[in-house]
C-alpha cells in the first residue's frame, strides 16, 4: 500500500497533494488497474516485477487516514514493514527527498493519525519536502496552497524522483533506496 493525502478537487496541485500525484505517477508507470472505492479509500493494484503492489489514496480528511489505511491493513493483511506512506513534509526543503524505516509523526496530523490508528510506528515514509511555511501565513494556509511556477517545475522533477524511489524499495529494498535517495536531489540527481 503506497501513498495518501487529502483528495478533492479544490486541494489538487496544491502541496498537501503532492503524496496522490506521485501515486498517479506511479499508478501510470506500473500500469495499475483501475481504482475502485474500498475501506474510505481509492485502491488500485499492479505489478512490479514479481511483486505485487497495492496503492492507496485515503478518501477521509487527512487527519483522520489513519481510519482507512489501518483498515486496509488488516483487509489485506499487510506487513507494517511493507507499508509506505507517503506525504508533504514542511520541515524538509522543497527539492528534498527522506525515506525513513519509522519513527514518530514529527507534527504531521495525517502520519500521527495513521500511528494512533496502527498502534505502531514501525512503517516505511516517505516524505516529500515543500518548504517551511512563510513567517506571514498560518501552516494550513501554507499546505493548501498551490505552488509558484517555478517550484511546480521542482516538485515535478522529485515526484520523478520519488516513483524511482518507490521503485528501488520495491525491488531493491528498503536500505539501498535510502542509500541512493536520502541525499540533496540536485536538478543532475533528478536526471537519472
Amino acid at each position: 500500500m503506497l501513498g495518501w493525502v487529502i483528495q478533492a478537487k479544490k486541494y489538487e496541485l496544491t502541496r498537501h497533494n503532492v503524496g496522490f500525484e506521485i501515486i498517479d505517477l506511479f499508478c501510470r508507470e506500473i500500469r495499475a488497474g483501475k481504482s475502485k472505492r474500498q475501506d474510505f479509500s481509492l485502491v488500485s493494484a499492479g505489478r512490479l516485477g514479481a511483486e505485487e503492489v497495492i496503492l492507496v489514496k485515503p478518501q477521509t480528511f487527512m487527519n483522520s487516514s489513519g481510519m482507512a489505511v489501518a483498515s486496509l491493513v488488516s483487509e489485506y493483511n499487510i506487513p507494517l514493514e511493507d507499508l509506505c506512506v507517503i506525504y508533504d513534509d514542511l520541515n524538509l526543503d522543497l527539492g528534498f527527498l527522506r525515506i525513513r524505516r519509522k519513527g514518530s509523526a514529527g507534527g504531521h496530523k495525517g502520519v500521527k493519525s495513521i500511528i494512533d490508528s496502527l498502534e505502531s510506528q514501525a512503517f516505511l515514509r516517505l516524505r516529500i519536502g515543500i518548504g517551511q511555511t512563510p513567517p506571514q501565513m498560518e501552516a494550513i494556509d501554507y499546505v493548501l496552497s498551490k505552488f509558484s511556477n517555478e517550484e511546480r517545475e521542482e516538485i515535478e522533477r522529485m515526484e520523478y524522483v520519488a516513483v524511482d524511489a518507490l521503485k528501488t524499495i520495491i525491488l531493491d529494498g528498503t536500505d539501498s533506496a535510502m542509500n541512493k535517495f536520502n541525499v540533496r536531489q540536485s536538478e543532475e540527481a533528478m536526471d537519472l
